[in-house]
């Protein structure tokens, strides 16, 4: 008996060629034109169900697989850069690393942990297990991001919006959430007396059933909420850092694809120029939510290779270390068609959202200018006494 001979590689231009056919004829009905230097993501052409297709068709036609961490829009713009990434005869390198889209380094040798000083101080009060209360100039701080944030949702257009911290839990499931049941111990907590509500993950879950059977007008719609934030991680809790309450400041947007990502960009300018202006030690990078589930696998992964979440991450101590402070979200049409929010020509709507963790911003602040304000640079001291004395600060407290 003889064994049969392994399957011949194609060439590039045959993986090439096998490519184009499969992304014009097997997942997008033949209905497009998809050439090699079509964006696949950024052109609206991929979804989550899609990229597992099309990374599966990759790996059987090359007989190996992509590791997740390959897995980025570097690697997945075009059919061209596939066949460039992946085949072995092309000679190019998977990018393993976030996509970097902006980077501000600082003098770490003055950064100190903040957290025991502010303590001492009574600016910070650790009340229970992953919660925290704020007072003094650590109040001051938050309230100035805040304050920020809030000006950049006027000049968009954004009124603001007022949440509970409960949610029906029929509208997480419906957005693709399970509380209670995602870990052990479960990331959304329920609410103990009432199974039907838990805790909200996030606000922006909190608007989409205002809108679900609407449909959108040519114009995005814009709004910003303020709310209390719980996810209960592991049993882990750091002050300030990792909470299990915490307070999240999130403009929403619906609209088009390219609404959405106006709307992101424009924010991810403003941040960049903040941090400019506060000196901060900074970078924003691509990213992917770390508590999707194993059904979300290709929510992750279009996530990820999309560059539809970047993160602002802030360094918080000597070594470098850095932690989330805000993300820029691009959901596509997902909360869209789970919610029925429609645009003018019936397609479902695309939304996003850009959320600033308050407490977090606090900490890095204080961590890499120290907690004695006065002391601070000019400019970052300068922003927070403008912001302390504007005229009905606080708006969404």
């Amino acid at each position: 008996m003889t064994s049969s001979s392994p399957k011949a590689l194609p060439t590039p231009a045959e993986l090439e060629r096998h490519l184009e056919h499969f992304v014009n004829v097997t997942l997008l009905g033949g209905g497009t034109a998809v050439g090699r230097d079509t964006r696949l993501f950024e052109d609206g052409y991929m979804n989550s169900l899609r990229i597992l297709d099309l990374i599966a068709m990759v790996e059987k036609t090359l007989g190996r697989r992509i590791p997740d961490r390959s897995v980025r829009l570097a690697n997945f713009r075009t059919i061209a850069t596939i066949v460039q990434v992946f085949h072995p005869d092309a000679g190019a390198v998977a990018a393993s690393a976030p996509d970097l889209l902006f980077e501000r380094r600082a003098d770490r040798s003055r950064f100190a942990s903040p957290i025991e000083m502010l303590r001492q101080r009574g600016d910070v009060t650790v009340i229970g297990a992953g919660r925290v209360a704020l007072a003094g100039v650590a109040l001051q701080v938050f309230d100035a991001v805040d304050d920020t944030v809030v000006r950049w949702a006027e000049s968009l257009g954004a009124p603001e919006h007022r949440y509970p911290s409960l949610i029906d839990a029929a509208v997480l499931e419906r957005a693709g959430q399970s509380p209670g049941v995602i870990s052990s111990p479960p990331v959304i907590p329920r609410y103990a007396r009432d199974d039907k509500a838990a805790f909200s993950p996030a606000v922006c879950y909190h608007a989409y059933p205002e809108w679900s059977g609407k449909a959108i007008g040519d114009s995005p719609t814009l709004l910003t909420a303020r709310g209390h934030c719980y996810r209960h991680e592991d049993g882990n809790h750091v002050p300030l850092e990792r909470l299990w309450e915490f307070t999240m400041r999130e403009i929403i947007v619906m609209g088009t694809r390219q609404q959405v990502e106006d709307v992101r960009q424009s924010l991810v300018r403003q941040v960049t120029t903040l941090v400019d202006a506060l000196e901060l030690d900074a970078s924003i990078e691509t990213a992917a939510d770390p508590f999707f589930v194993a059904g979300d696998e290709g929510r992750r992964l279009m996530q990820q290779a999309g560059a539809l979440k970047y993160e602002l991450r802030l360094a918080v101590d000597a070594t470098g270390r850095t932690i989330a402070v805000a993300s820029f979200n691009h959901h596509h049409d997902f909360f869209g068609t789970r919610f029925g929010i429609r645009l003018a020509d019936d397609a479902p709507a695309h939304t996003g959202c850009v959320a600033f963790g308050l407490e977090r911003w606090v900490l890095a602040l204080f961590a890499q200018h120290g907690v004695d304000h006065h002391a601070w640079p000019n400019a970052p001291r300068a922003w927070l006494d403008a912001a302390l004395r504007r005229p009905g600060r606080g708006a969404g407290a």
